[in-house]
C-alpha cells in the first residue's frame, strides 16, 4: 500500500459524471490502474469531498470510498469494487454531497452523510446492505469527520455540539454537549485520551475521552478564520488559522 498514491477526479463537468479513482506510483507518477465508480446520484449528490480510508478484514486490505450516495470497498491492487452499500441518501435528494470521510476501525465501517443518516456496518455484513446501526439524532455531523477509538465514537456537528456513542451499538454514552461557541468545520482529533475540537474562531475545546463528559480546557488563538483540522506529531499539536501556523507543545520535547 505504501507503493501507491490514490487520487480521485471527475472525468468531465457534467452533473452525471462518474468519479474515477487513479492510483499513481509515488516515485514515478505512472498510472497503476484506473477505475470508474458508477453512481445514480443526481445534481449535487455525486459530489464528495471525502478522503478514502483503509479497512483490514479477513487478512486483506480494502480501500473504503464514500460518496455519490454509496460507500464502497475496493481491491487496492486492481481497483475492482468488492462491495457496495447504499441507504446514505434514502430520499434521493439532489443536494446530498458528502464532506465527512469514512472511518474503518476494529472491524467496523462508519459512513457519514449530509447530517443524516450516519450508517455503521460490521465489515463482514456490508454486502448485505444492512447497517449494524444508524444515527439520525442530534449532533449529526456534516463537514467534520467523526473520530473513533474502536470503543467510543465521537461526533461533532457544525454548531459545535458533540456526542459520544458506543462504537459497536450506536447507543448514546453522553451528550450532546456544547463546545466553544462558533461554527465547526475542522474534524476533531483524538490523541492521548483527549478530544480536540477547533472551531472557525480558532478556539479549541479539549475534552477527556471516555464514558463521561469532562471539559478539560478551552484555548483561544488569534480568532481568525480556521477550518483546518489540527495535526499531531512528536507530542506537538499543529493548528493552522488563516493568519498563522501554530505549534503547541512542551518546549522540552
Amino acid at each position: 500500500m505504501r507503493e501507491s498514491l490514490f487520487c480521485r477526479f471527475y472525468t468531465d463537468k457534467k452533473p452525471t459524471t462518474l468519479p474515477t479513482w487513479l492510483p499513481l506510483m509515488p516515485l514515478t507518477g505512472n498510472e497503476k490502474w484506473r477505475q470508474e465508480r458508477p453512481t445514480d446520484a443526481v445534481a449535487e449528490s455525486p459530489d464528495a469531498y471525502t478522503t478514502p480510508t483503509l479497512l483490514r478484514h479477513d487478512g486483506k486490505t480494502q480501500i473504503v470510498i464514500l460518496g455519490g450516495d454509496y460507500v464502497t470497498g475496493h481491491d487496492p491492487e486492481t481497483g475492482q469494487e468488492i462491495w457496495r452499500a447504499g441507504g446514505l441518501n434514502p430520499e434521493k435528494r439532489r443536494n446530498y454531497r458528502i464532506c465527512a470521510s469514512p472511518i474503518a476501525i476494529d472491524g467496523m465501517v462508519y459512513a457519514p452523510t449530509r447530517k443524516k443518516p450516519l450508517l455503521a456496518f460490521r465489515a463482514g455484513d456490508i454486502p448485505s446492505g444492512r447497517p449494524t446501526w444508524k444515527w439520525e439524532g442530534p449532533a449529526a455531523t456534516d463537514v467534520p469527520t467523526p473520530v473513533c477509538d474502536g470503543k467510543y465514537f465521537y461526533m461533532v456537528d457544525d454548531r459545535g455540539l458533540v456526542i459520544c456513542l458506543d462504537a459497536k451499538t450506536g447507543e448514546v454514552v453522553w451528550g450532546p454537549e456544547r463546545t466553544a461557541q462558533g461554527i465547526v468545520s475542522a474534524s476533531p482529533v483524538l490523541v492521548d485520551n483527549k478530544l480536540y475540537i477547533t472551531n472557525e474562531k480558532a478556539i479549541t475545546t479539549v475534552l477527556a475521552a471516555g464514558p463521561e463528559f469532562k471539559l478539560l480546557s478551552t484555548n483561544e488563538l488569534d480568532g481568525s478564520y480556521t477550518i483546518s483540522s489540527p495535526a499531531v506529531a512528536d507530542s506537538k499539536i499543529f493548528i493552522r488559522t488563516s493568519n498563522h501556523l501554530y505549534c503547541i507543545g512542551n518546549q522540552t520535547n
